[in-house]
């Protein structure tokens, strides 16, 4: 097992880990698992991505390849994680889900798809009591790594991987579930073949509350400040709404588009960051020249007035599908699938022992 800080990256496989920066809290880092560790019945085969308020991990149950999602340790991580399983759940099992969604699995052991089902399952180690979830396997890498590696997508791509982002916020908005914490490392991306188009996986459903329960829900250090919108961190002057969604999609689509983070956020306190939102201190949008309107959309969801930007997640759907059209759908290949080969080659070399043996024996009988 191994520390990692949330706020600076530093790691420490001792679980002694230190910082020198005043503003980060290391000590108080959570405990990751490594490679054959085991949560109850569930191996561990890999963190994918360490977000604020839990890990999603590559992990093996009952000899299946699942994602195995862990609340860090505390009540506020826990309780929204208990929340986005139970949302989860519930569209499985009234088979509402988007296929951009994570597709909730039964926590335990020989459980099944119902509605009786725990959405949640627990598991002692050492000291702590750990709670989680499984969901369906998806092989791709975070957002954030992507950008890593291509900072300035095609801008096809840009707008296409939005749209798709965008289609499962709104469905979590149709369901009165707010987010309020998107950013490059609560989606997994993977980009498919013939055509080239992105597909993505919502890892993380943020806070996961409704409006009438988010002052009790929220707490500020799930979502990174870079990405937090200026009415959630001050209330009073505006309210909270699904427009603070559509604050998060434009924050995706403007970095996208600039190649950096909007709000700069390396080797800054979580204090600096906020002061940077607040005053609207974000880098230049410098693709009006080559990608005017998808680049005047991003400013307007990012416009620190509420009633400037898209109302919701849907609108922001259309406008985009105004500007791409539809996402091009995969074409079938001519060839038939892997299993089918397989199949095919099994039952041609059964034919061919028989052939073979049955051959054999007759010489044989006449010898």
């Amino acid at each position: 097992m191994k520390q990692v800080c949330l706020l600076c990256e530093r790691t420490s496989f001792d679980n002694n880990l230190y910082c020198q920066e005043v503003y980060c809290q290391a000590e108080k880092s959570p405990t990751i698992l490594g490679y054959g560790k085991w949560l109850g019945d569930i191996e561990i085969v890999r963190p994918v991505v360490v977000l604020r308020s839990s890990v999603l991990y590559e992990a093996s149950h009952q000899k299946q390849r699942v994602f195995l999602k862990v609340a860090h340790v505390g009540s506020e991580n826990t309780e929204r994680l208990k929340r986005e399983a139970e949302f989860l759940k519930t569209i499985r099992v009234s088979n509402e889900r988007n296929t951009f969604l994570p597709n909730w699995r039964p926590p335990y052991a020989n459980a099944t798809v119902s509605a009786q089902t725990e959405a949640y399952g627990r598991a002692m180690l050492g000291e702590h009591l750990f709670y989680y979830y499984l969901s369906d396997f998806f092989a791709g890498e975070s957002l954030r790594d992507a950008l890593t590696k291509n900072p300035q997508m095609w801008v096809n791509h840009i707008g296409w991987l939005v749209m798709r982002l965008a289609s499962s916020i709104a469905l979590l908005q149709s369901k009165g579930v707010l987010h309020f914490g998107i950013n490059p490392e609560s989606l997994l991306v993977h980009f498919e073949d013939n055509p080239s188009v992105p597909t993505i996986h919502l890892l993380d459903l943020g806070i996961a509350s409704t409006p009438q329960n988010i002052n009790n829900d929220w707490y500020s250090f799930m979502v990174p400040p870079a990405y937090t919108a200026p009415e959630i961190m001050q209330p009073h002057l505006q309210k909270p709404s699904y427009a603070t969604d559509v604050y998060g999609l434009g924050l995706i689509l403007y970095e996208m588009l600039v190649g950096v983070p909007a709000y700069p956020f390396k080797l800054k306190s979580d204090e600096e960051v906020y002061q940077a939102v607040l005053k609207n201190h974000h880098v230049n949008m410098n693709r009006t020249a080559d990608v005017r309107a998808i680049a005047e959309l991003a400013v307007r969801m990012v416009d620190v007035q509420v009633a400037n930007r898209p109302q919701n997640a849907a609108q922001v759907v259309q406008e985009l599908l105004k500007l791409f059209g539809e996402v091009p759908t995969a074409k079938k290949s001519r060839w038939p699938s892997l299993n089918t080969i397989l199949i095919i080659v099994i039952s041609l070399l059964t034919v061919a022992f028989l052939i073979t043996f049955f051959v054999t024996l007759n010489q044989l009988n006449i010898i």
